[in-house]
């Protein structure tokens, strides 16, 4: 029997195929950066920006380049474009981004622009594939800022300083195993929910 083709739907990268949630893509700036919602939200901008720049200008390279050449190349296109979208940023965001570290510059070399680029994105026609690239960057995105909105609030009460009058607070959450729960819990609630809906 033929098997039939696949569907592709742009919801795939914010849903069921999840970056963060479904597919356990990028998980430690989604830990350790995500335990803020301006932390959170300065990540989702700087990485949106460097990766769909980087993979678009990326997607032009001969696929006849050896493998480890292309990896190389990605990452230097990526380092490329990240220093101007960071300094673009840092100038205009109400948040330093110094304060998250290592994991910022790691987008360059982070598995989107080097895994994702050759097993996913690049097997797709040139259209498809830029659709792809940002449901999954808005996916991405939607899942890091959520997982710092929760952390924030029911770790400290409140956004940014500003309380809302919750008064059960679990301040585990804030830690790096707080966040692997949640992404656990939010796992498991996608999987069950594509489980249902293929039922």
């Amino acid at each position: 029997m033929e098997k039939t083709k696949k569907k592709w739907s742009f919801s795939e990268g914010i849903f069921s195929h999840n970056p963060v949630f479904a597919a356990g893509m990028s998980l430690a700036p989604a830990v350790i950066a995500a335990n803020t919602f301006k932390g959170a939200a300065a990540y989702a901008a700087v990485f949106s920006s460097v990766t769909l720049m980087s993979l678009m200008i990326c997607s032009f390279l001969p696929k006849k380049l050896p493998y480890a050449l292309r990896i190389i190349l990605y990452t230097f296109i990526a380092a490329a474009v990240y220093i101007p979208f960071y300094i673009f940023f840092d100038e205009r965001l109400e948040y330093d981004l110094s304060k998250l570290g290592v994991f910022l510059p790691m987008i360059v070399s982070g598995e989107f622009i080097t895994r994702g680029a050759e097993l996913r994105f690049f097997r797709m026609e040139k259209g498809r594939m830029v659709l792809d690239v940002i449901s999954h960057i808005i996916g991405f995105s939607l899942a890091i800022i959520f997982l710092g909105f929760v952390r924030e609030l029911f770790s400290t009460g409140g956004i940014d300083g500003t309380l809302y009058g919750i008064s059960f607070t679990v301040p585990l959450l804030n830690a790096p195993c707080g966040g692997f729960i949640l992404i656990g819990l939010m796992g498991a609630f996608i999987r069950l929910f594509k489980k249902e809906g293929e039922g």
